[in-house]
């Protein structure tokens, strides 16, 4: 399909209410193929925000589309100091000078080697370098807003994907806010529209589901090997919640496809028991 076909009907559909659905193959009225050009970026406040969304990005990119991850901040407080220690001493790197260099090496190391398995992510992931706070949380600032803006001129992109702003994570939150500032000066200056894709989010306090991707377990299961390779998160969401990285997002595509069910008719249902979610938005 054409980029800008699939820009208008995607907003169109929205804004009449309804939801589209995105597949590779027509199943029905609903549903709608993925554009076969363009660049789609993933806006990522941490480095497993990209896997979140990962059946996704994989549909963009088998399409024909050029697939780029922008992460955003450093994230180096979700490593605790004991992972980060016991993986120093499992690499022969004992002692570590600087923790929280450390720690921001790990996080980048796991996004690069979930890039490489996915396979479709050409370009080279791409680390911002925004100001934090001794947490590694993005702190508020134009300094920080300017560093956003100046990453996606350079990406060019025609389709944004990024958790929604209304978010109880202060990043997801800070991030949304910032691409909504730059956005209409973003589409104005390249001459092109930009579709913003935000998804939902464990922690997403609202959203208006508008898009919806549903896939079965094969492509779940290999979602869940993307978001393992982020080893520090697995640990911590298992020490904190009893349950994995992997496991904690594939609960949310779980409830969104459940709460689908009860709102619309469709033959997927049963063939696929997962779906990520988008609430749509063009910038022309």
């Amino acid at each position: 399909m054409d980029l800008s076909t699939f820009q208008e009907i995607v907003s169109d559909t929205a804004l009449r209410g309804e939801i589209l659905f995105l597949g590779i193959k027509e199943k029905g009225r609903r549903w709608i193929d993925p554009p076969d050009q363009g660049t789609v970026v993933a806006l990522a406040p941490h480095q497993d925000d990209p896997d979140s969304v990962a059946v996704t990005m994989s549909l963009f990119a088998q399409a024909g589309c050029r697939v780029c991850y922008l992460i955003v901040c450093s994230s180096h407080g979700g490593v605790t100091d004991n992972y980060a220690l016991k993986h120093a001493e499992l690499n022969g790197e004992l002692p570590v000078k600087d923790l929280v260099k450390y720690k921001f090496r790990i996080r980048l190391q796991e996004q690069i080697e979930s890039a490489e398995l996915a396979g479709f992510v050409k370009d080279p992931v791409e680390f911002l370098t925004v100001e934090e706070d001794e947490g590694g949380n993005l702190v508020e600032s134009p300094e920080n807003a300017k560093l956003i803006e100046q990453a996606l001129a350079a990406s060019n992109p025609d389709i944004v994907i990024m958790p929604y702003g209304e978010d109880t994570n202060v990043a997801h939150a800070l991030v949304y806010r910032y691409f909504h500032m730059c956005a209409p000066r973003l589409a104005l200056a390249r001459g092109k529209p930009i579709l913003a894709l935000y998804n939902r989010d464990p922690k997403t306090a609202r959203i208006n589901e508008q898009l919806v991707v549903p896939f079965g377990g094969e492509a779940a299961r290999w979602k869940a090997r993307l978001l393992q390779t982020h080893r520090s998160q697995q640990e911590r969401n298992l020490q904190q919640r009893g349950y994995g990285l992997d496991e904690r997002i594939l609960r949310t595509n779980r409830e969104i496809q459940q709460e689908l069910q009860q709102r619309i008719l469709e033959g997927w249902k049963d063939e696929c028991p997962y779906a990520e979610a988008f609430q749509v938005e063009l910038f022309l």
